[in-house]
């Protein structure tokens, strides 16, 4: 549905922009029964796909729809230019942002710069996917700070446990406290099961993913992300 949604939206948005500009000439016309009723199908169908992201937009749209045009077959139909106008604005912010991308703010930017189009583009799966192998060139590049000469263990487990295990070479916190120790194992642990639950399995098969699903693993990605740009402690 959502690659189907960004053509329709891109549809509406052509549609606007050139009625908008036949407005703008100050001539009269008229539209046809089809225009009208393909425009009105595609703003209801947004309407649905959108609930989530925008739900006054989804409730407001189908009205739009039903007071957008009035006419009929034979003498032709004209268009109602203040809701045109809701319209436009609507339109405009859909085509720009065609999903709710405010959860992207706080998210990492090397995360932001692999899965954020692609997300928005309702690839739920893909992004999720690029977010957890961008995390993972992250480590590969970090063993090769670190341990710079040495050879970059082929398995990512083997260069977690190089960089976060007990003899690890990334200090990212004191473990000369018990709460440094567990706050090290912990991460280390997170890192083992972020690769064994969604990378290991991804890199067999394809896996789908919700818009949730691929929230929660992008935003612990990130996490991580964030815990690799601390400084080294020496």
């Amino acid at each position: 549905m959502r690659n189907t949604y960004t053509n329709e939206i891109a549809e509406l948005h052509k549609w606007v922009e050139n009625t908008d500009y036949q407005l703008g000439t100050g001539l009269s016309f008229l539209h046809t029964e089809v225009e009208v009723q393909v425009t009105c199908q595609r703003i209801c169908f947004i309407a649905n796909c959108i609930q989530e992201e925008y739900p006054f937009y989804a409730s407001h749209l189908p009205v739009i729809s039903q007071r957008l045009f009035s006419g009929n077959r034979l003498s032709g139909f004209t268009l109602n230019s203040a809701v045109f106008g809701e319209l436009y604005i609507i339109t405009q912010q859909l085509f720009s942002e065609p999903i709710n991308i405010q959860c992207w703010t706080n998210i990492h930017p090397r995360i932001v710069q692999k899965s954020k189009d692609v997300f928005c583009d309702g690839h739920f799966d893909s992004a999720a996917e690029k977010a957890i192998k961008e995390l993972e060139t992250r480590l590969r590049e970090l063993f090769q700070q670190l341990k710079p000469g040495a050879g970059v263990p082929t398995k990512i487990g083997d260069i977690v446990g190089a960089l976060l295990g007990d003899n690890g070479v990334f200090h990212f916190c004191d473990t000369s406290t018990v709460s440094g120790k567990d706050q090290r194992r912990g991460v280390k642990l997170l890192f083992d099961g972020m690769f064994a639950a969604y990378r290991n399995p991804a890199a067999h098969a394809n896996l789908p993913y919700t818009k949730r699903e691929a929230v929660e693993q992008i935003m612990l990605t990130s996490q991580l992300m964030y815990i690799l740009d601390r400084p080294c402690l020496l």
